[in-house]
C-alpha cells in the first residue's frame, strides 16, 4: 500500500515542483515588471521588489501548478489503465488519491501561512525598498516623462542626464507640510540626492528662480547655486488596511473602528440635536452645519468600508488558502473520468469548472462581502461549489 503512496506523492511532486518555478517565475517577472514600470522605477529597483512579492505570487500559483500536476498524474493513470489494474486487484482508487487530498492539505496551511508572512513582511519590505529608492524612480520616472509627480515634490524636466544625475531646465515644486509655504524652484540645472540615513531628498539648483507662495510671497534669483533639503514622506503601516494586518490583529483593528464610527454617529446625533434645539440663524451657517454633516457622512462612509474588509479578511484567506484543497478535490476525480494521457487536454478540462464557476463565485463573494450585501462567510461560495462537487465525482469513481 504504502509503494502507491510514495510513487503518487513522488509523481505529484515532481511535476508540482517544476510546474511551480516555472509559472512562479513567469508571473513574478510580469507583474513585478508591470508593478514597477507604472510606478516608473528602473530595472534595479524592480529586481529588488521581486523577492518580497513572492508570497503573493505563490499563494496564485501554488493551487493552478497543483491542479496541473494531479492532472498529469491522474489522467495518465486512468489512460494507461493503472487505475483499472489496482481495481482488479481489490485495492481502492481512494488508496491512490487521499495521498494528494492530504499534500493539498499542506499546501493550503502553507498558503495560508504565506498570505501572513506577505502581510506582515512582505508588504512592509516593498513600501522600504520603495522609500530608499526615491532617487532612483524619480529619475526614471523623469528620463521617461520628463515628468515626476511624488508626494513630497513635483519636477519638470526637459532633459536628464543620467551619467551624472544632473536636471536640465528643472521647475521644482516642494509641496508644503503643516505650515510651512509651498517652493516653486526653477533652475538651469539640479541634482537630485537622496540621504537613506536622515531619509531627505537633497536638491542643488544652479542659476536659479526660487518663488516662495503664500501670504507676501517672495521671489529670489542669484546666478550660483542653492541647497534645499526636503524630508522623505514615510507612509507607515496602513493599520486598518487588511493587506498589511496579521489575523491576530483584525478584532483590535476592528475595535477601534468601530469605536471611532461610533464616535461619530454621536456627532452627528448632537448635531441634529443642536439644530433642533437652536435652529441656525443664517444660511451660510445652515450651509456650514450641513458641510461638516456630510464631512461626518462621508468619514463613516469609509470607515464602514473598511470595517467590511477587515471583517471578510479572514474568510478571504482561509478561502485563497484552500483553494489547493479544492482543486485537488475536483482535478483528481474530473481527470481520471476524462481517462485522457494526453496533458494539455487534461489540464484544460479540469480547469474549465474551475474557469466557469470558482473564479465568478469569488469575485462576486468579495463585492458582495466587502459591501457588507452579503455575510463574510459569503466568500466561501466558490470553494463550496468545488468541494461538493469533487465529493460526489470521488465517491462516483469509486463506486464504478
Amino acid at each position: 500500500m504504502y509503494i502507491f503512496t510514495r510513487y503518487v506523492v513522488a509523481e505529484i511532486l515532481k511535476i508540482f515542483i517544476l510546474t511551480l518555478t516555472a509559472i512562479t517565475l513567469l508571473v513574478t517577472i510580469g507583474m513585478g515588471v508591470k508593478e514597477g514600470a507604472s510606478r516608473g522605477c528602473p530595472p534595479t529597483v524592480i529586481l529588488h521588489l521581486m523577492p518580497y512579492m513572492l508570497p503573493y505570487m505563490l499563494v496564485i500559483t501554488i493551487p493552478v501548478s497543483l491542479l496541473l500536476a494531479v492532472s498529469i498524474v491522474y489522467g495518465r493513470m486512468t489512460g494507461s489503465n493503472e487505475i483499472v489494474a489496482l481495481k482488479s486487484s481489490g485495492i481502492s482508487p481512494m488508496d491512490v488519491i487521499w495521498p494528494t487530498i492530504v499534500l493539498a492539505l499542506l499546501f493550503s496551511i502553507g498558503a495560508l501561512y504565506l498570505q501572513e508572512f506577505a502581510a506582515t513582511v512582505g508588504r512592509p519590505c516593498m513600501a522600504r525598498v520603495l522609500i530608499e529608492s526615491i532617487e532612483d524612480i524619480a529619475l526614471g520616472m523623469l528620463k521617461k516623462d520628463k515628468y515626476c509627480s511624488l508626494p513630497e515634490f513635483e519636477i519638470t524636466v526637459t532633459d536628464v542626464r543620467m551619467e551624472d544625475k544632473m536636471l536640465l531646465d528643472p521647475t521644482i515644486v516642494i509641496n508644503g507640510r503643516g505650515n510651512d509655504q509651498k517652493i516653486v524652484i526653477r533652475a538651469a540645472k539640479a541634482k537630485l540626492e537622496t540621504d537613506r540615513r536622515a531619509k531627505t531628498v537633497n536638491f542643488k539648483c544652479w542659476d536659479y528662480t526660487i518663488e516662495y507662495q503664500g501670504q507676501g510671497g517672495v521671489t529670489i534669483s542669484d546666478p550660483g547655486m542653492i541647497e534645499r533639503t526636503v524630508p522623505i514622506i514615510d507612509p507607515g503601516r496602513d493599520e486598518f488596511h487588511r493587506d498589511w494586518v496579521a489575523m491576530h490583529e483584525i478584532p483590535d483593528r476592528l475595535a477601534q473602528l468601530w469605536k471611532i464610527a461610533g464616535e461619530i454617529d454621536e456627532q452627528r446625533t448632537a448635531l441634529r440635536e443642536r439644530i433642533k434645539a437652536s435652529p441656525p440663524q443664517s444660511e451660510e451657517k445652515l450651509k456650514d452645519i450641513e458641510r461638516l454633516d456630510a464631512s461626518l457622512k462621508e468619514r463613516h462612509k469609509d470607515l464602514s468600508w473598511k470595517i467590511h474588509r477587515l471583517q471578510t479578511e479572514p474568510y478571504r484567506r482561509l478561502s485563497n488558502g484552500f483553494t489547493c484543497l479544492c482543486f485537488a478535490l475536483i482535478g483528481a476525480p474530473v481527470a481520471m473520468l476524462w481517462r485522457h494521457t494526453d496533458v494539455l487536454t487534461n489540464f484544460f478540462v479540469c480547469f474549465l469548472p474551475i474557469l466557469a464557476v470558482y473564479y465568478p463565485l469569488l469575485m462576486i463573494g468579495e463585492d458582495l462581502s466587502t459591501s457588507g450585501k452579503f455575510p463574510p462567510f459569503s466568500f466561501w461560495m466558490g470553494n463550496v461549489m468545488l468541494i461538493l462537487p469533487g465529493i460526489f465525482l470521488l465517491k462516483w469513481v469509486v463506486r464504478h
